[in-house]
């Protein structure tokens, strides 16, 4: 698998791409994905996951690319935002597996239907994660998407580790009141 730092037009790439040239985005996702694919096959022993783990990353970094600063390499970059997706959907996983012991129903069933849950929530939740103030909504992301450490973002941003905290609980009380507020029904039936 080549190195996506590899090449001299990495950064004309990256910098079309953060600038919104859908082109240049498309050729950097085309160079990086395997590589990604090889990192996320790696981290969760499946193909499948892997190739979902693969589309969340690219997701990820087309949003993430315009805070991108180069101050690591691009590849270091892309890996800590696989190694982070990829672990959070094993926590998923486990936590939906222990889910499912507990309930000790049809699987297929449950699966089918905790899918479905799950899928509505999180839509729910990136909708009104977009309407956060620009800050907020940046802790939010680094901490509860790409799961990093209040410090890790801290340091990221330029901020105390406290008033990372601050954010991320503002963001999160904003989403679970907008939630609450509009789809109550939705979250008792995904508790129960």
């Amino acid at each position: 698998m080549p190195d996506p730092d590899d090449g001299s037009d990495l950064p004309t790439l990256i910098s079309g791409a953060q600038s919104g040239d859908r082109g240049a985005f498309s050729r950097l996702a085309e160079r990086v994905q395997s590589k990604v694919r090889g990192w996320a096959e790696s981290f969760t022993q499946d193909a499948d996951d892997a190739d979902d783990v693969t589309q969340d990353v690219l997701i990820l970094v087309h949003r993430r690319l315009p805070q991108f600063e180069g101050k690591s390499r691009f590849s270091t970059w892309l890996y800590t935002i696989t190694r982070n997706v990829a672990l959070d959907r094993r926590r998923r996983t486990k936590r939906r597996e222990r889910r499912l012991e507990a309930m000790d129903a049809p699987i297929g069933t449950v699966e089918m239907r905790h899918a479905f849950d799950e899928s509505t929530l999180t839509s729910l939740v990136l909708k009104y994660f977009d309407e956060l103030p620009p800050r907020q909504r940046e802790v939010f992301e680094l901490s509860d998407v790409l799961g990093l450490s209040a410090p890790e973002v801290a340091e990221r941003l330029g901020m105390k580790a406290v008033t990372v905290r601050a954010n991320l609980f503002k963001a999160r009380r904003t989403i679970r009141q907008r939630m609450l507020e509009h789809h109550s029904n939705l979250l008792e039936e995904y508790r129960t």
